[in-house]
């Protein structure tokens, strides 16, 4: 019996030294683990920085453009407006010309109303056309069956 108990002892012995050795084995494989994700966690938090950067700069770029452009684009009309200007091509907006705004918006309204009434009275008389179509009595039949 006391060679079965030694084997015993010499058998759990090694089986523990084995799981102590795969647990060993285990943690080192998951640090190694945990690390390499803390690596891509780091690179993926620096690419989303370049992006960001790269966002506002193009932004920033095509907001300077975008205003160049149109200071540009108001510098030449209005160059354009003062050599109109100095040339004395550009009416006077002090003197009037022509007839008062009252009464070009009274003529305005009056020509409104009579395209209105002129336009009302085309309509009746198309609608009273159609009344007349309709009222009058159907063609009587025709016998195309000859025997």
């Amino acid at each position: 019996m006391n060679l079965e108990r030694d084997a015993l002892a010499e058998a759990a012995l090694r089986f523990s030294e084995a799981i102590q050795s795969e647990r060993a084995s285990t943690l080192d494989a998951l640090a190694s683990e945990r690390q390499a994700t803390l690596q891509i966690i780091q690179a993926l938090r620096n690419e989303a920085n370049r992006r960001s950067k790269n966002s506002s700069t193009r932004f920033t770029l095509g907001l300077l453009l975008g205003s160049a452009v149109g200071a540009g684009a108001i510098y030449l009309i209005n160059q354009r407006t003062s050599e109109e200007l100095r040339l004395g091509l550009v009416a006077d907006s002090s003197k009037p010309s022509g007839p008062p705004l009252r009464e070009r918006l009274r003529s305005a309204i009056e020509a409104g109303k009579r395209a209105a009434a002129t336009h009302e009275q085309t309509l009746w008389d198309e609608y009273r056309r159609h009344l007349a179509e309709r009222a009058k009595p159907p063609p009587p039949p025709q016998d195309d069956l000859l025997f």
